[in-house]
Order: structure tokens, then sequence, then C-alpha cells
């Protein structure tokens, strides 16, 4: 059993090594692409052995021969130039398809004439190889598509097999020409020239073969477009570009955008700054390496070695052929040295030889060692080709990569072109073999000069280098759906070390070194003696080939998380796992030890920020471990805000408290471009705090130094804390450390965010400077072990939990734990898995589905029923009326229209979605305080079910719900059917671990009536859907209500067109003869106001920011209950009065995500703004924050409301907001994912101006809408027909759940802002009010709004005697706030909503 589990482990080791593992993996393309190059090679093979002696016998002197093949490198120059620099432009399938069909005709032409000039033409034009080796368009090309095909981590595998098969292919061809000329020129009646002419048809047949082979590549070897910039909606940017000024919308003040103007053609100018100096530095060395392999191509080796020797043509062709052959034993374990010595080294370690061994090619006289030196030169010469495109593919950027890989090969032909023609002098005038001498020392110089320029590692650039430039004029980077997000590329030295962004999830990040595998490549170059073994012994590591640097982060509650993770997993493209900084793990009196043992298993630690005092053992947790570390423990550590402070207290600092809290404000930091601050110029960075760190600092305590460089001394309290960056810009503060260095531990910390949008590049360039800051702090380790004796490993075993990086949920693994029916019984994670399959649950599907009237064996929606039609005029009123809205329970979904029926702003409020509720509808409950989900049928319950999560029951259910087939038809309406209602706030605080208070009635947390008939109105396009999914036979219903659509329609047209002049009369309301107009007139004059006492209010502002500046929060959204009470009338029972009230509302306050929603005893009149979120059926998503409000009142302009809108307190107001939704994206997309597309517009309602942000989600691979003509004509996003190849539609609903509740209506960090708000409010419950309302829909998507702007009001029986309405309203508290200000603005925001009760009386 053990011989063969060895043979096994033997068996794995070797296909790894090989790459073949790599290779059974890569998919149908990189075999297509192989493939041809085989074919390729082949035919070039054949016709290198012959083409020499086919132009002599053809009657060519020497020097004719010479200047054919320059002739011939200079036309594949300017064929190769025209055809790799359009190739990614006309598309790079095509370009493969034309040249081979060149191929093709140039060997048809060889084959038909014996002109000098036409075989010239034919040459130059065509495609035909002199050297046996590449020529033509076809390697750039074929080069980057399997670049752009493979990882990167598995590239040199795939280009090791790419260049192997291609030496095969040239081996075989030189045996099958050399044979092939033999056998036929030995036919009777046939010549040399017969047979030579023979080779070229199958030339010939070689490229048509090609050409078809073309045709059967897929659509993924091309680059993927990227939006022009210029066609980009305005303020779109990418998620790691920051907006410094805030505003990135279009104002009448901004300089118009320069025209395009005609540029003179230059193959440069798409190639970035970084690309372009490794681009010289290669093509510098290249020129050398193909001069020397100029002058001596394979056809002049094989003209050499027959003259020389006077072999015949099938015995050369042996000789030759077994060359190449014995080469392909070097080149299949090319990728394995490459893995070992690093590209660069390994290029050099096998070329070097090779040209040792061509030099010394001359000197021998008899042939068997002459073919010796032949086979160590073709064993070594082309090993270092796999290593040589794996490092280009790296260092350059994709959508770089064909054109810098058709200039590397122009170049290097241009080198090559003059080469043939001083061989063909030499050789006429006797001296050949001088030839072989030059081009081996030429080949030489160019090793040891790649050595000097690139002897370093090289991470894999994957978009645009940062180039350190003015903030204000860097242009906005676009958004390319996937991973791909801003990288740099710096020179350190001889060093190339080019920052990655993130990879796409559930992709290994690729090429990417990790600082300890680094610096053992250092180590292993200065001190040869150091085996790998005893390196991974002095590491502390298992399998140092792992390239990766791993990081720990520990999370101290902080909302700001996953922003950070991404960003340092952008900038090393390393994993990076998080755990929390009381990690149960951790506790007890071995707390210490067993933590230390736990980070052995990491290269370095970053420890977070988050809210309370770093003196506070509770608030930091194990982050305090962190600087107790002796010994072989201690490990590179960098703390952000409450880390760096928690750094200085373990070094003898005290932390204080700000005279002026900065949370959410940009200030420019002062550096002296030391230790991680190298290289950065302007620093304007975003911080978050109260509290400071003092280390006694003459600047801190005298406010003075005695000379500028003290300022950047330890002070005498703290001498181990040496300062590098400091915040001037408040006077009232003072000098504000904000970052620090210890001098003797490798330990770094910085105060403010460098994670926030709007902190500048330099937070990008920080966390790369920490990294290099580490990598030489292991090099320094190493050093210092080499000469050491090595201490023995104490065996220490730790388990530790496999990397679940941030894109662990690609799709919802939730655990379901044991739940108990109504039924007694207990199920357990394994059945609840199928909750939707069981037996026990027939009758959950059965109420779902069909109300109970349907058999089992039919519950499942087969499709989706649809119909449509125009909508005309008809606004949604209209249709309401039609079906009889205003006196049913149903919900509504309304986008806010503009005076000509248009939506308010592209990108929201496109749809109006009516969800009919007929009496026999399904509903789901959920209670927070008994934790039961209740399913009732009409007015009766059908099952209850206490549950631990409620999320996975739903989730489970909506994935149950999804139709068998999509529908037949129009399908661009986002909502097909499913559950439709709302999450409370209280539900919200389920998720975060908040325990919410006691409940105050009978009205449910969650609340979703299953709507099976809907009608959709896409404002935009102005049609109308019409559709059911409750069976085959409502088809009738859908045509019943179309009709019913269209004759409304046609009523509607007799009514005069609107118009959207300013002076249009207004539209007539509709509800001005409704019957029972006295009695709501009669309703609204009684109505009685009750708001929040002015002082009582005013006050829990001030504690909230008693709170704010002792360091627990950034920002408290305060909220307050503000109640109308009115007598009821008689016509509330028949729902009309509440139908009337929100036609009110929304006329008065139109608004993009509206809502009526009437269900039991629960009446929702709400004319949100705010977009909670939504995602589409490819998994999508968008969130649109809002913070800051100016209200509309008599003298106040849109120029007013700028200037407040852009003060720091409400620009800060809604940064943090912003952060901590990107970090809520994060937590589910994964870096590079989320991007920022709108930062801080202010956007105008009636009655509100408000600062709005949008930030989207977009997973890799699918589209989005980007420009409004995009919008207006959906494509697929939003119909799911052309999907990702994995569903990402849970990836929406996951963040849905993440999400809650809306970071709008906590603060930030989220739950530690929730529990302070808990006390402040009483106690009290918001309920409806601050939590979220919309859908799912059984196609996958969602949308919700945030509850705000509401009226919310739950009948309490038919006897009661008045109508209470709730109307809740507050807002985000800073440090900037005033109590006064604060509470203005809640009443504003009452009042947007209490006139539609009120009318004028406000």
């Amino acid at each position: 059993m053990s011989r063969s589990n060895g043979f096994a482990t033997a068996v794995r080791w070797l296909a790894h090594e090989l790459g073949i593992e790599t290779m059974a993996s890569v998919g149908k393309d990189v075999y297509i692409l192989i493939l041809a190059r085989y074919l390729r090679l082949f035919a070039y093979g054949a016709i290198a052995l012959i083409l020499a002696v086919y132009f002599e016998s053809l009657g060519f002197s020497d020097e004719k021969i010479g200047l054919f093949m320059t002739l011939t490198l200079l036309g594949d120059v300017v064929i190769s130039l025209l055809l790799t620099l359009v190739a990614d432009t006309l598309g790079r399938r095509r370009m493969l398809f034309f040249g081979a069909l060149m191929m093709a005709v140039s060997g048809a032409v060889f084959a038909t004439t014996s002109n000098y000039v036409a075989l010239l033409m034919a040459a130059i034009i065509g495609v035909i190889s002199p050297s046996g080796n590449e020529i033509g368009p076809f390697r750039a090309i074929e080069e980057s598509m399997l670049a752009h095909l493979v990882p990167g981590d598995k590239r040199a595998d795939v280009f090791t097999w790419y260049v192997v098969m291609a030496v095969l292919g040239t081996s075989t061809g030189l045996v099958v020409g050399g044979f092939s000329v033999d056998l036929l020129a030995s036919r009777k009646g046939w010549d040399d020239v017969d047979a030579y002419r023979t080779i070229f048809w199958i030339y010939t047949a070689v490229g048509c073969t090609k050409a078809i082979l073309t045709l059967f590549l897929g659509q993924k070897c091309e680059i993927e477009r990227k939006e022009a910039t210029n066609d980009e909606a305005p303020g779109q940017m990418d998620e790691s570009e920051p907006l410094l000024n805030g505003h990135n919308s279009t104002h009448a003040d901004d300089p118009a955008p320069a025209e395009n103007t005609r540029r003179r053609f230059n193959p440069f100018s798409s190639i970035s700054k970084p690309s372009r100096t490794i681009l010289i530095k290669l093509c510098s060395l290249f020129v050398f390496d193909s001069l020397g392999s100029g002058m001596v191509p394979f056809s002049l080796i094989n003209f050499y070695m027959e003259r020389k020797f006077d072999m015949p043509k099938g015995k050369l062709g042996g000789i030759m052929s077994a060359t190449w052959f014995v080469s392909t034993i070097g080149n299949v374990f090319a990728s394995s040295v490459a893995r070992r010595l690093g590209l660069i080294q390994a290029m050099v370690a096998t070329h070097l030889p090779s040209s040792v061994f061509l030099a010394l090619l001359p000197v021998p006289t008899g042939l068997p060692l002459t073919i010796c030196l032949l086979v160590g030169r073709s064993v070594l010469n082309s090993m270092d080709q796999a290593p040589r495109s794996a490092f280009i593919s790296l260092v350059v950027l994709p959508e770089e990569r064909t054109a810098v890989m058709g200039i590397v090969n122009i170049l290097k032909i241009l080198s090559q072109s003059s080469g043939p023609w001083v061989t063909g002098l030499l050789a006429g005038h006797g001296h050949f073999w001088v030839a072989f001498v030059a081009a081996g020392s030429i080949k030489a110089a160019y090793d040891l000069g790649l050595l000097a320029l690139f002897a370093g590692r090289v991470h894999e650039r994957t978009h645009a280098a940062e180039e350190p430039v003015d903030e204000e004029s860097a242009e906005v980077a676009p958004d390319v759906s996937g991973a791909e997000t801003n990288s740099g590329i710096e020179s350190d030295g001889g060093n190339v070390i080019a920052h990655s962004a993130a990879p796409e999830p559930n992709i290994r990040p690729c090429a990417v070194v990790s600082p300890s595998f680094f610096s053992y490549r250092i180590i292993v170059a200065l001190f040869p003696q150091m085996a790998i073994q005893d390196f991974g012994r002095r590491n502390k590591i298992s399998q140092p080939s792992k390239d990766w640097p791993k990081i720990l982060y520990l999370d101290a509650y902080d909302s700001f998380a996953n922003n950070i993770v991404a960003l340092v997993k952008q900038c090393t493209g390393g994993p990076v796992h998080k755990i929390f900084i009381d990690d149960s793990r951790f506790q007890g009196p071995d707390r210490a030890s067993s933590f230390a043992r736990y980070l052995r298993n990491f290269d370095a630690v970053i420890a977070g920020p988050g809210p309370g005092w770093a003196s506070d053992a509770k608030d930091v947790g194990l982050i305090q471990e962190l600087w107790k570390l002796e010994g072989e423990h201690i490990m590179p550590v960098l703390g952000i805000c409450l880390g760096f402070q928690s750094m200085a207290t373990a070094f003898g600092a005290t932390i204080t408290t700000l005279n002026e809290p900065k949370h959410g404000i940009v200030s420019e930091i002062l550096h002296k471009q030391r230790s991680i601050f190298r290289n950065i110029d302007q620093i304007l960075a975003v911080q978050y705090h109260s509290l400071q760190v003092d280390i006694q600092h003459p600047m801190q305590v005298k406010r003075a130094v005695h000379f500028p460089g003290e300022l950047w001394k330890p002070s005498d309290a703290c001498p181990l804390l040496e300062p590098l960056a400091w915040d001037f810009d408040h006077r009232a503060n003072g000098a504000v450390l904000m970052g620090l260095r210890h001098v003797e531990k490798p330990f770094w910390g910085v105060q403010f965010h460098p994670e926030s949008i709007c902190t500048n590049n330099a937070g990008r360039h920080l966390i790369q400077n920490w990294c290099k800051e580490l990598i030489s702090g292991i090099a320094a380790e190493f050093a210092q072990m080499a000469a050491a004796p090595a201490k023995p490993n104490p065996g220490v075993s730790y388990d530790v939990p496999p990397f679940e990086s941030l894109q662990e949920s690609w799709k919802l693994r939730y655990e379901l734990e044991k739940v108990r029916t109504n039924l007694h019984q207990t199920w357990s994670p394994e059945e609840m898995a199928g909750i939707m399959t069981t037996h026990d649950t027939k009758q959950i599907r059965q109420m779902l589905m069909h109300g109970g009237r349907k058999p089992f064996n039919d519950i499942r929606p087969e499709a989706v029923h649809c119909a449509t039609t125009g909508s005309g005029r008809l606004t949604v009123a209209d249709v309401c009326e039609t079906f009889d809205i205003p006196r049913t329970e149903a919900i509504v979904l309304e986008s806010g229209l503009q005076s000509d029926l248009l939506p308010l702003k592209v990108g929201t409020g496109r749809y109006s979605i009516i969800g009919l509720v007929p009496r026999d509808t399904a509903r789901l409950h959920y209670h927070v305080d008994s934790g039961v989900l209740e399913l009732t049928y009409g007015n009766g319950l059908a099952v209850r079910t206490p549950v631990s999560d409620v999320w996975p029951y739903l989730q489970e259910i909506m994935k149950y719900l999804k139709p068998r087939q999509k529908p037949v038809g129009p399908t661009y309406a986002p909502f097909w059917g499913g559950l439709m209602g709302y999450v409370s706030y209280e539900a919200g605080l389920e998720t975060i671990d908040v325990i919410p208070p006691e409940q105050d009635g009978p009205v449910p947390d969650i609340c979703f009536a299953y709507i099976t008939r809907s009608i959709v109105i896409d404002h935009q396009v102005k049609k109308v859907y019409v559709q059911s999914i409750r069976g085959p036979e409502d088809k009738a219903w859908v045509s019943e209500a179309l009709d019913e659509i269209y004759e409304a329609v046609g009523r509607k047209s007799a009514v005069s067109t609107p118009s959207s002049l300013p002076n249009a009369q207004p539209r007539p309301d509709p509800f001005d003869g409704m019957p029972h107009g006295k009695e709501v007139e009669e309703y609204l004059k009684s109505s009685i106001l009750q708001v929040a006492e002015s002082a009582s209010y005013q006050d829990k502002v001030r504690e909230c920011q008693r709170f704010i500046g002792h360091g627990h929060s950034y920002e408290l959204c305060l909220t307050t209950r503000n109640e109308i009470h009115a007598p009821r009338p008689e016509i509330s029972n028949n729902n009309e009065l509440s139908w009337h009230l929100y036609h009110r509302l929304t006329k008065q306050n139109t608004a993009p995500f509206s809502a009526y929603m009437r269900l039991g005893a629960l009446h929702i009149l709400s004319s949100s703004p705010e977009r909670y979120i939504s995602w589409d059926r490819n998994g999508t998503a968008q969130c649109r924050p809002i913070k800051g409000t100016v209200q509309k009142r008599p003298g106040v302009t849109l120029a007013d409301a700028t200037h407040i809108l852009s003060s720091p307190k409400e620009r800060a107001e809604n940064l943090m907001i912003v952060d901590l939704v990107r970090h809520q994206l994060h937590g589910v997309y994964g870096a590079g994912n989320v991007r920022v597309s709108q930062l801080m517009d202010i956007e105008e309602y009636e009655t509100l101006w408000q600062l709005v942000s949008v930030v989207d989600a977009v997973p890799p691979g699918v589209k989005k809408a980007r420009t409004p003509d995009e919008w207006e004509e959906p494509l697929d996003y939003v119909s799911g027909n052309k999907a990702a190849d994995e569903d990402m539609s849970g990836l929406g609903y996951e963040a849905f759940v993440r999400s809650l509740p809306p970071g709008s209506m906590t603060g930030a960090p989220k739950k530690r802002s929730c529990e302070i708000l808990k006390g402040l409010e009483g106690n009290r419950r918001r309920g409806v009010y601050a939590g979220v309302l919309g859908y799912l829909d059984v196609g996958g998507g969602g949308d919700f709004s945030v509850v705000i702007r509401t009226a919310v009001k739950v009948d309490s029986g038919d006897d009661a005697e008045e109508d209470v309405w709730m109307i809740g309203a507050g807002g985000a508290v800073t440090a900037q706030s005033t109590a006064e200000a604060e509470f203005d603005e809640m009443l504003g925001k009452f009042h947007s909503t209490a006139r539609a009760f009120t009318g004028n009386r406000l």
C-alpha cells in the first residue's frame, strides 16, 4: 500500500512539475492555440531545411540568398506591426485567420514560380520563415490570448507546453521535410526543385488548416473592451480611484472636455508609462539577442553544416531533427526551473550556456563534436522562451499585451533582419565561421544585461499603473466588470515589483510572490548553501512554494474593515484572513501563548480600527497581545486608527480627546517621505477619530520644536516611537500625530484611514510601502539567520481554519439550524437544506403557490406568463383605479415622475410595480421577539414555525419559487412575481446581534405577501407588463388584464397632453371628485400633530456628541417618532382614505421610491428618496445612501443649498455612510468588484435638496448599464438571459441581508452605534420606519427602499375612535452638528410627509 501511495505521490509531483496538471484544466481554446502553433512550426521547419538550398537550386547567388532573407524579415516587420497593433481592435481571431490565409498564399506562390521578384514579394507580403523560427503576427497574438485565458500562476506551465509543441513541430517538420525531399527527388522524372515545391504545397495546406482551426476559437479569446471614458456617465469612477473634491457631476463652470482630435498614429500611445519603461529596457536587450539569432538562423546553420560536411539532405534533416527532439526535454522542465529560480534567473541560467555553445560551434573539425555542441545548444536555447513570455505577460497590462508583444517581436525581427545579410557577406568571402563566434558573444552579452536589469521578482499587473500625478488632474478610470482595478508598478533598483489588483473572486491571484518566498530567493542568491528545508523551518511555514503573503486582519468591530481588507488584497494580491478581536478560540489563561502559536501561520498582521479606547482591554482585545510578542514570535504589524493608538499606548503613550473630533474629515498630512511614507507626495486623508495619541512630544506639549528635524525625533517619554506624520489642519487640536514607527520592532501605525473613498492614492501607496518594509525586514531576518546555526523546530502544530476570503459567499452558505414546527417535529440541518421538498412542508408550498386550492403535484411555477402593451400617458394611479386598488389590499411600488411622465433621474425610479393581493394571497410573517415564522392564507394561520435564523428560510423559499421556464416574450420587467413587503428596523438589528426593544404591538417585523399577479410599468420606454405565475390556466387573466389596460390607455388619450413647460396648467386631481370627499376634508382638518419636544431632542443630540467625542462612534443617526391623530371616518374600512392620503403625499413630495402598502391592519404610505439596495438577476447590486439635507423654504435657492451641502459637516455625514456601504458590499462581492459611481451629488426633490451617493457592486463578467442609452434599452443584465456561468443572484440577496439595518439609519461603526441609539431613543421600537420595503423577485432580483418620509398606521380594531399615523424622522449627528440645526432638520423631514395630512397648516 505504501509503495502504491508513493508511486501515486510521485506521479502527482511529476504532473505538477511538468505542468500536465495545469494543462488538463485550461480548456478548448488553449488546446487549439497550441495545436495551431505546432502545425505552423511544423511547416516552418519543413521549409527552413530546404529554403536556402531551394534558392541555390534555382541558381541564386549567396548574396541574393542573404538579401532575400533580410528583406523577408523586413517585410514581416511591416505586416506584424500592422496586424498586432490592430488585433485587439479588429479581433484577435480575425487576425489569426487572416494571417493563416497569408501563410497559405505564400506557400502557393513558392510552389508555382521561380521568379526571384515574385518569390520576394510573396515572402515580404505573406508569411515565410527563413529561420525555422516564429515569424508573422501569430506569436504575439497567441501569447496575448493565452495570457488572457490562463491565470498568472498557471501561465508558465502553459507557455512551456506552447514552446514544447513548437519545438516538436519544428523537429517533426525537419524530419518530414528532409526525408520527403530525398524520397520525392528519387522518384522517376522528379528533380530537387519538384521535391522542394511539393513541400511548399504541404506548407499551403497547413495554412488552410490553421485558418479552419481559428474558426473554433471562442469569444473568451478576445480582450474585454472597456467603455471609453468619454462615454461614461458623469461621475462614474473606479472604486479604487478616490474623489478628492467630492463632486463628480458636471457643472456649468466646469471646463468643457476637449474635443477628440485626430492624432498621428503612435503604437506607444496606448501603453502606460510604467509599461513603456519596461518595454524600452526589454527591447534594448532583445536587440542584441535577436541580432545574434539573425546572424545564424536555422536555415543558415543547415547550409553551413551541409557545406562543411557535405551531407545528404535526409541525413542532415535527421541530425537537425534529433537536436530539436532532444531540446524538448529541456523545454518540458522550463516551468519547473522558473518556479525555483524565478523567471529572469531561469532565462539566464539556460540561455547563457547555449550562447557559449553557439560561439564554439565552428571549432570542431569532426561531425560528432559539432553535433554535441548543437545538441547542447538546442537543449538550453529555447528553455528561456516560456519564462520570457510569462514575464512579459505579467509586467504589462492585459489590454497592452498584444501591442507590447507585437512591438517586442517587431524589434527582434528588425534586429534579425541585418543578420543574414552580414552572414551572407561573410560566407561569400569564405568567413562563414566568424558569424557563429560573433553571434554567440552578442547573445551572451544579452544574458548578462538581462540579469543586471531584471533580477527581481514580479507581480502581475491587471490595470493601469498609479503614477504620482496631481489628483485634481487625474483621469477617472473606467470601471471594468470583474476584478481589474488600479495597480502600480515601481522599479526598486534592479527589482521590478508590480503591484496587483485583487483577482476575481474564487480565482487565485497569480504570479504574486510572498515576502517570505521573495526573501528566500534573495538569501539563496547570497548564501547558496541555504536549502529550501532550512528556509521552511526558519520561516515557520510548511509550504514555501505558496507564493502569497499571508496577512491576518484583526477586526475591532469596525464598519470599514472590509474596505481595508479589499485595499490590502488589491495592493498585495495575497489572501487576508479576518478574525474578530474577541475570537473565542483565544480566551482563558493560555490566551497569549495560543494566539502566538496561531500567528505563526501568517506573515504579517493588520490591527484595524474600531470604536472605544485603546486603554480599554475589551475594546482592543487581541490587538494588545501583538505588542507583547518577543523573539522569534515578533512579526510585522500595521496598526490603523484604534490599532495605531493601541500600539502607541503599549510603548508609553497616552490617549487624550481631541478638542474638535474629526470624523469623515479630509486633511492634508505632513510627512517626510520616510519608511511607509517613502516616495509619497501629498496625502489627503480621511480621519475617523475623536481621540489622539500623546507621546509628550515637544510639538504636542509646547506646540513648538527647537529645530525642524526635532519634529521627526522620538520623545523622551516614548523613545521607541518615531514620528512619521502629523496633522496641523485644525488650530484647536494643534499637532495631531498621524503616523509612528517602532525603532526596534517591525511595527508601524497610522491614525487616518487609507482605505476611505476620499483618501487620495497615497493611501494605496502607503499600503504598498508597508509591504516593501515587510519584505526588507524579512530579508534582514534571513541575513541574520544565515550567520547563525539553525534552531530545532519545536514541532508546534496549530489547527488553522482554511482561509476564508471576503468573497467566500459566492452562494449563500448559511448553516440551517434545527427548527421546530407547529407539529412538534425537529429537522436536522441536512434535512432543512431541502426545506422546500420535504413531505411535512407540502402545505407551505401549497399555500404559497396556489392558496391551498391545487393538488400537490402542481405547485411550482412552470413559467411566467407575460404580455405587454404601450402605456401611453397612463399613470400608476390610472392603472390602480382600473384594478380597484384603492378599495382592496395591495402593494404599489411607484417611481415618481416629472411632469412629462419620465423618471426623475436616469438610473433610479424607472419602474413602477403593482402587486395584486387577492383574498387568498399567502403571506409570510416573522416576529423577532418570538422567533416565529408564520405562513398565513387569507385570514387563517397555515403554518407556525420557530426559527433561529429566518434568512436561510426565505432564501430557500425564493430558490424553490424560481420558475422552471423564463417568460416567453418580453423579459425586461425586473419583477415577474415573488415576495413583496417590508423588513423592520428591529429585524435588521437581529442580524448584527443587537437585542431589539420589546415588541409593542401585533405588527410583524418581516411581512411579505406572495404576489402571483403583477403589473409593471416601464416609464422610460412607456410599456406595461402584465404578468402571472399562478399556473398555465392564468393566461386568460393576463389577456383580460391586458385588454383592460389597453382600454384605459384609449380613454386617457382623450385627456390633454401633459406639458413640461413651466407655465403649463397642473394636472387635475383624479381624487377631487371621489366619494366621501367631505369626510376626507374633515379628516384632514381635524388631524392633530404630536411632534418631539425640541429641548428633549436637542439634549439627545448633545448626548450623541458626547459618545462621539469619547470615541464610541463616528456618526449616530438619531430618530424620533412623531404622530398625527385624527378621528376615524367611516371610509377608512374600505381603504380609500389611505389611498387618498398616499396620492396627496406623492403629489406633494414626488420621490423615486414611493410605496403604498395595504395589508391586514397595516397602512404604509411612503415617499422615500433613498434606495437601500437593488440587484438584478445576474447579481449586480446598487445602493444609494442619502445623508445631508436642506429643506426648501422661501428664499432658499439651489445655490444656497449647494453651499450648505458642500460644508465639511454635511459631506462628512455622507462620506461615513458611503464608506459603510462599501464595507458591506466588499464583504459579499470582494475586492475589486465594488465602485462608487456617484459621490455626494446634490439631488432635488419636491420639498428638499439632498446629498446622494451611489455605490455599485458588479460580479466579474456581468454587464451593467453605464450610459443613459443602455439604461433606456435594457440588456440581458435585466432579463438574466445571459447571466454569468455561475448563478450570481444569491450575491444580491446576501448583500441585502448583510447590510441590514440600513447604514444611513444607524451610523458607524454600526453595531456599537445601534447599541447607543437604542438607549438614547428610550428603548422604543422604530418598527417599519428605518427598515426597508420592496420585493424579492422569483427570477433572482430584488429592490428595496429605506423606509423614510413615511407614514405608518396600524388599525387597532373596528371600535377605535381615532387613527394614529406614526411618522419617524431624524438625522445623522456628527461632531460638527449643532443641536438646533439637527432639530430643524428632523422637523423638515417630518413636515415633508405630514403635509399630506395638514396641507398648508404647516
